[in-house]
């Protein structure tokens, strides 16, 4: 249960807030030094603080919290002759400001949005040093799971790129955890004392991404009635995450360039240049380049970004990671639901591990979820899993990896079902498995005849092979290598 503390000199605000707010963990504090109390001894998630208090300015409050911890979010209470002074709060490191009289209908968001900053930023993305995942897991740690040679890369990229303030792109299909190297790199970084802000350029439209990014001055559109402090300038000297950014407009393309380019920006409807010191971390799982060619994304932007890049695997080509990731969901989600689930039976591992997930880990933790809700005993069988799993057209693999598919109309159905927004590089990918593990059989795994039957080069069907996580059995190898060095004689 997230924690909520409350300081207002106003019973009707103490209790209208609690009654706002019944998941939180709400505590109500009607004096400055009694919040500031209750502050260091609870650690709450979110501060939702008065702006004027008998014995101290809601200002010098703020000041005082920000100072003890800066990562907590910290939400000022105003009316309309002191939003001014709310507003300088912002720009001193306040995450945001509602007028009173309060509206549920806008505070309820902001102190979600919060809550979830608020977790992001103090619950670390980390590496486990020994990477055998068997540290507690008592949600204080976001873990990094994942053994397969593909992840043991991710991990050296992060640790190459974390204290280098330079600007990183992820690249991975949708559900393969992105946010969650995001905040790694932030975790490891000379930033992490600072603030960690994400969001997701393909959910708002664009007037109010620009909005949300830069900020706007009051008046400046419908609905501006009060100044608000973008993303760009709460998160200085932070990091921020811009998910999707491949779903950008040109026009905030052109605005995003902007601020790679001199850290500098103007808030919507205003004159006045704001600088910034802020990390950029972007994200998709589009394919920039061919959006290039497409005259969708603009090419400077991309090299801007694309300083330093890391490709997330997706989870149909980590193996046994599928294992550790579900054993991993397990354990948190059963203490999450207070269930008394312990283990999973062989044959209900045996229908995950052969799935190909095209909703990667993001589908994982869904499927775990609902197995341990229809569980009725410790141990997950297949009963308690999801039906599609079960189902004779599943998405599944064989111990040769060869996929199964009922054909590319239900497949396509399946992923439109699994919620997947990559869905054209997921079926190529599947094609070309198959196509790759028929040819390679006809020609007995000899790269060189398969690379002609095919009509590509044998350097590209490497690659290729590589990028699918595909291998060839050691008796091929052998036959290829002894092939291959008839060939050079």
């Amino acid at each position: 249960m997230p924690s909520l503390l409350v300081i207002d000199d106003e019973p009707l605000i103490l209790d209208t807030i609690k009654l706002a707010f019944p998941a939180y963990d709400v505590t109500t504090c009607n004096s400055a030094q009694l919040g500031i109390n209750a502050f260091l001894e609870a650690t709450p998630d979110v501060v939702l603080c008065d702006i004027r208090l008998p014995e101290m300015s809601g200002m010098e409050l703020f000041e005082k919290l920000h100072r003890i911890d800066p990562k907590i979010p910290i939400i000022l209470m105003t009316g309309h002759g002191t939003a001014g002074t709310a507003i300088e709060a912002m720009q001193r490191g306040a995450f945001e400001y509602v007028l009173k009289p309060l509206d549920p209908d806008v505070l309820i968001p902001i102190v979600e949005n919060a809550t979830e900053t608020s977790r992001m930023t103090r619950v670390p993305a980390v590496i486990p040093e020994d990477h055998s995942h068997e540290e507690p897991d008592d949600g204080t740690t976001d873990l990094l799971i994942g053994q397969c040679p593909a992840m043991q890369e991710v991990y050296r990229s992060i640790g190459r790129v974390a204290r280098q303030d330079v600007t990183v792109l992820i690249l991975g299909e949708s559900g393969t955890g992105k946010e969650v190297i995001a905040r790694a790199i932030y975790h490891y970084s000379s930033r992490s004392k600072g603030r960690f802000l994400a969001i997701n350029c393909a959910a708002i439209p664009e007037q109010l991404l620009e909005s949300e990014l830069f900020g706007h001055e009051k008046g400046s559109f419908t609905g501006a009635d009060h100044k608000r402090i973008g993303k760009f300038e709460l998160c200085n000297d932070g990091t921020l995450l811009l998910d999707e950014i491949g779903d950008m407009t040109p026009l905030m393309q052109t605005k995003i360039l902007r601020v790679l380019q001199d850290q500098t920006f103007e808030r919507v409807g205003g004159i006045e240049t704001v600088r910034t010191n802020t990390r950029l971390i972007a994200a998709t799982n589009s394919d920039l380049k061919a959006a290039i060619e497409a005259k969708q994304f603009r090419s400077d932007l991309f090299y801007r970004l694309n300083v330093y890049s890391i490709h997330l695997p997706p989870l149909r080509e980590r193996g046994d990671d599928i294992r550790l990731l579900t054993q991993h969901f397990l354990r948190r989600f059963a203490r999450e639901l207070d269930k008394q689930v312990t283990g999973i039976a062989p044959a209900a591992m045996d229908l995950l591990m052969r799935y190909q997930w095209p909703g990667n880990v993001r589908e994982l933790q869904s499927v775990v979820k609902h197995a341990l809700l229809e569980a009725t005993s410790p141990v997950i069988v297949p009963a308690f899993l999801p039906d599609f799993l079960h189902a004779p057209t599943a998405m599944i693999a064989t111990q040769e990896g060869i996929a199964q598919e009922p054909g590319f109309a239900q497949l396509t159905k399946q992923h439109l079902q699994s919620g997947s927004m990559d869905i054209h590089r997921e079926l190529i990918g599947l094609a070309e498995r198959e196509i790759f593990t028929e040819v390679l059989k006809y020609t007995d795994g000899n790269l060189t005849q398969a690379a002609k039957r095919l009509g590509i080069t044998r350097t590209t069907l490497r690659a290729r092979l590589e990028a699918l996580g595909m291998s060839i059995e050691r008796s091929a190898t052998l036959e290829e290598k002894s092939s291959d060095s008839a060939n050079d004689r």
